[in-house]
C-alpha cells in the first residue's frame, strides 16, 4: 500500500499563538495530531512533549523484538496499537512529570490522536478529543472515541449538532494527556483499502466544519495537500475560534 500524506497547522482567526502541532512521516508510517492546553506557554510546552515523546517511542520500538514494555503489553490489540497506546501512556507520564515540577506548570495537558500504518494495516489510537476520521466510498466515519463529558454522559443521537455546540460541557474533557498519573488509549485497527482517507484533527476544525461539511470537501478527490488546505479554510471561514490542525492520509494500491 503506497501512502501519501499532508499535514497543515494554523491559529486560527482569533488567536496569536498556536497550542497545536502535528507529526505527517509517510515513509515511516506514522502520523498525529496534538492539542496543547494548560495557558498559552505550557499549552504549546504540553503539545511538543507530547509529541516529542510519541515520536522517540515509536521510532525506538520500530523492528525491535525486544522492546520494552512499561505498561504490559495487551494481547487482544495488534503490536502497532500496543505501540500506539504505549507511546501515549509515555507521553502522559512526561508531561505529568513536568507538571509537577513547578506551581506555573499545573494544569498542563494535551489531547492527541494518531495513526500507525504497516502494509495494509492501521493502528488508530487517541486521548481526549482530537479525532480520526476514515473515509471510504464517499462516506466519513468517526474511528475515535472523545474523551469528553457529553460522550460520556449522553446516548448517541441524544442532541442534534446545534443544541451540543451550545451546551455548557461540550468542552469538558473527561481525560487527557497529563491530566492524572495514568491514562488509558483507546484504539480500534482497520484494514485500509485503496482510495481510502484517513484524517486527524483537533477541535479546532472538527468542532466548527461539521462531519457533512467534511465528508463533502474530501469528495472533491484532490490531493492531500489541497484537501488539508481547503478544511482549513473552512473552518476560518467559520470564525476560526481555536487553533486548526489536520493530516490527510491517503491510500493508493
Amino acid at each position: 500500500m503506497l501512502i501519501t500524506s499532508y499535514g497543515v497547522t494554523d491559529p486560527g482567526c482569533i488567536r496569536n499563538e498556536n497550542e497545536d502541532c502535528f507529526v505527517s512521516c509517510p515513509d515511516r508510517g506514522y502520523f498525529a495530531v496534538v492539542d496543547g492546553m494548560g495557558g498559552l506557554r505550557n499549552g504549546a510546552m504540553a503539545a511538543e512533549l507530547t509529541l516529542s515523546t510519541i515520536q522517540c517511542y515509536l521510532e525506538s520500538s520500530s523492528g525491535r523484538p525486544d522492546v520494552t514494555w512499561p505498561f504490559g503489553y495487551n494481547i487482544s490489540i495488534s503490536l502497532n496499537a500496543n505501540r500506539l497506546a504505549t507511546a501515549m501512556r509515555l507521553a502522559n507520564r512526561q508531561v505529568w512529570k513536568r507538571a509537577d515540577e513547578r506551581p506555573d506548570f499545573g494544569g498542563m495537558g494535551s489531547t492527541v490522536a494518531a495513526v500507525l500504518i504497516e502494509a495494509d494495516e492501521a493502528a488508530v489510537a487517541n486521548i481526549g478529543d482530537s479525532r480520526v476520521y476514515l473515509f471510504r466510498a464517499g462516506k466519513l466515519t468517526q474511528l475515535t472515541t472523545d474523551d469528553t463529558w457529553l460522550a460520556a454522559v449522553l446516548t448517541p443521537g441524544a442532541l442534534d449538532a446545534a443544541s451540543r455546540e451550545r451546551h455548557p460541557m461540550r468542552n469538558v474533557l473527561t481525560q487527557a494527556i497529563g491530566s492524572q498519573n495514568d491514562v488509558d488509549a483507546h484504539t480500534t485497527e482497520i484494514l485500509l483499502e485503496p482510495a481510502d482517507l484517513l484524517l486527524l484533527t483537533t477541535d479546532g476544525l472538527h468542532s466548527v466544519v461539521d462531519d457533512d461539511a467534511i465528508g463533502a470537501t474530501l469528495r472533491q478527490a484532490e490531493t492531500p495537500d489541497m484537501l488539508a488546505s481547503r478544511l482549513v479554510q473552512k473552518a476560518r471561514a467559520a470564525g476560526g475560534p481555536d487553533n486548526i490542525s489536520c493530516v490527510v492520509v491517503g491510500a493508493h494500491a
